[in-house]
């Protein structure tokens, strides 16, 4: 048997995932419901920061290389909505990770991030992280 991610408090995790690979996103999102998560998948940045200004989530996962709102851009604006939606732990995926970490962008906006693909122990672990 599979262990199932859990918030603190026990509930399910709410996790959005904004990604424009229509199969990225499904497959990520399928895997993410089967370590226990409760899933919001959306196509690019702006929709993510739409849903995270009427829905709350303990954890955004944002892919960072997306058409009309990339993930850095979207991370700034969650952050700058304020109150809760600014607190909602943020985590960027990338294929371009290594360049990334370079330049130690993500640690602007973004509490973790993750190379793409992300297999499943890592992706489980990483969250499980963030939950804690």
């Amino acid at each position: 048997m599979q262990t199932q991610l859990k918030c603190l408090d026990g509930s399910r995790p709410r996790i959005l995932f904004a990604e424009d690979s229509d199969t990225v996103r499904l497959v990520t999102a399928a895997l993410l419901r089967r370590m226990g998560c409760d899933v919001d998948a959306v196509e690019h940045g702006e929709e993510a920061v739409n849903q995270v200004r009427t829905q709350s989530y303990d954890l955004v996962l944002l892919d960072i290389e997306m058409p009309v709102m990339d993930g850095m851009i979207a991370a700034r604006e969650i952050r700058a909505l304020g109150g809760g939606a600014a607190r909602t732990p943020l985590m960027a995926l990338s294929a371009y990770l290594a360049d990334w970490h370079k330049g130690g962008q993500w640690h602007e906006c973004f509490d973790m991030a993750l190379p793409k693909p992300a297999g499943r122990s890592e992706l489980q672990s990483a969250i499980q992280k963030i939950l804690r």
